[in-house]
């Protein structure tokens, strides 16, 4: 969920929040993460063009009985108090704060008890394999009606449809691998907040804990009516671009050239996986009402409905980003010479203290392939590789490993709009 203090609210965003905001969900994940970076589920709906030019990989509709709880095949629950925003309500599995209404829409409620403490929902979709290709482009979108309570009996609320870099479930750095704000409210002020989240915090080049964006933006009618929510990343331009939509006028554009490349490549050049949930209280909505919220008069019971959550793609258009200039150059296209089966992979002794992992495809072109490495000494960590034109594959220095350490690494690659993993390999240095 959004984190920043926007218009001046309190700077305790999310650094904590991001690091802790998922933890109870990736105790789990981490686990089945050991030896496969992300795991790729099967789409919920068959592709289906769009707009003569996008193709829909995946949507929600919440279909299903009223009452009940939402699909764990497409989503998690995210537990727990706090998440390092000030938010004081307890999320929970329960289906009086997520539930589906029986008529296509799931309901995210936030209630208070008789003792004043507040529970409400936050789900996450299991699948993390939401990116744009090199080249091309993606976007997220939901039909969302913000829950319905303004004034005083507003404070607190603080509804969000917003995702994070699945590098995330892996290393939990925040703000470095990326948080896209799609829709934040709060207050019942009818309005929305498009929001970008990298680099470092506290400062750094995009501003945390605040990040960079849009700032507040009239939503007419959108406590009362659902309206259209979408996020587009725009790798097929030069610089790259994320654009932020309301019922299909773009409201909000940050292009990569506002930040450093590496900050950029690390935030936006990867897949991410979907997030909704209902806040009570925080730094956000207490830094816009000025007072701490939810208060006494705050309305308990109010639901952030979402009509449908879909991801869609555009295939790249014959052009790659530059790293180090934001510019374009060809897409590569892999020499198969040498290499059999589905992919080609290795490292190349390129130092006394480094090493030289590569991976090639022995068929077609990757849109982005990024290397998983342990090495002694270090944690596991997920860097996305780039492409060398003079060799025709993905390569990456990692440095730090001495003759006799043992370099362990695994790759994961997209192909054709589908991510694929690898299994784990071990090189020892000479």
């Amino acid at each position: 969920m959004p984190m920043s203090s926007h218009d001046g609210r309190a700077g305790e965003k999310r650094q904590s929040r991001k690091r802790l905001s998922l933890l109870t969900a990736t105790l789990v994940i981490v686990a089945s993460l050991a030896l496969a970076a992300w795991n790729v589920g099967p789409f919920s709906a068959a592709p289906v063009a769009r707009a003569a030019t996008w193709t829909q990989i995946w949507s929600e509709d919440f279909n299903g009985s009223a009452g009940t709880g939402v699909n764990t095949a497409n989503w998690l629950y995210d537990t727990g108090t706090g998440f390092g925003t000030g938010e004081i309500e307890t999320m929970t599995t329960s289906t009086n704060n997520v539930h589906l209404d029986g008529a296509g829409h799931l309901a995210i409620t936030a209630l208070r008890d008789g003792s004043g403490n507040w529970t409400s929902g936050r789900i996450e979709t299991q699948r993390s394999d939401f990116g744009a290709p090199a080249g091309g482009q993606v976007a997220m979108e939901a039909s969302i009606q913000q829950p319905n309570v303004s004034g005083a009996a507003g404070e607190g609320y603080w509804p969000a449809f917003w995702m994070l870099g699945s590098p995330f479930r892996v290393d939990h750095s925040w703000p470095k691998d990326g948080e896209v704000d799609i829709l934040e409210d709060v207050n019942g002020l009818s309005s929305v907040y498009g929001t970008l989240h990298c680099g470092v915090s506290p400062g750094g080049p995009c501003n945390e804990f605040s990040g960079i964006g849009s700032g507040r933006h009239a939503c007419s009618g959108c406590q009362t009516a659902f309206h259209t929510y979408r996020v587009e990343i725009d790798r097929s331009v030069s610089p790259e671009q994320i654009r932020w939509f309301l019922d299909g006028v773009n409201y909000f554009t940050v292009k990569a050239t506002q930040v450093d490349p590496t900050t950029w490549a690390n935030a936006v050049d990867h897949p991410f996986f979907i997030i909704f949930d209902l806040a009570m209280g925080g730094g956000f909505p207490n830094g816009v009402a000025g007072h701490t919220t939810p208060t006494g008069a705050t309305a308990s019971g109010a639901s952030m409905i979402v009509d449908y959550v879909r991801v869609f793609t555009m295939q790249g258009n014959g052009v790659t980003p530059t790293p180090t200039t934001g510019g374009t150059t060809p897409t590569p296209t892999p020499t198969p010479s040498g290499c059999s089966g589905t992919f080609g992979q290795g490292v190349v002794n390129s130092g006394s203290t480094s090493a030289l992992p590569w991976f090639k495809l022995c068929n077609g072109t990757a849109g982005y392939v990024i290397l998983h490495y342990i090495r002694p000494g270090l944690g596991q960590q997920n860097v996305q590789m780039s492409f060398n034109n003079s060799t025709s594959r993905w390569e990456f220095t990692v440095n730090g490993i001495s003759s006799g350490q043992v370099l362990q690494y695994s790759f994961t690659y997209q192909q054709n709009g589908v991510q694929h993993d690898t299994s784990w390999f071990s090189w020892t240095h000479p």
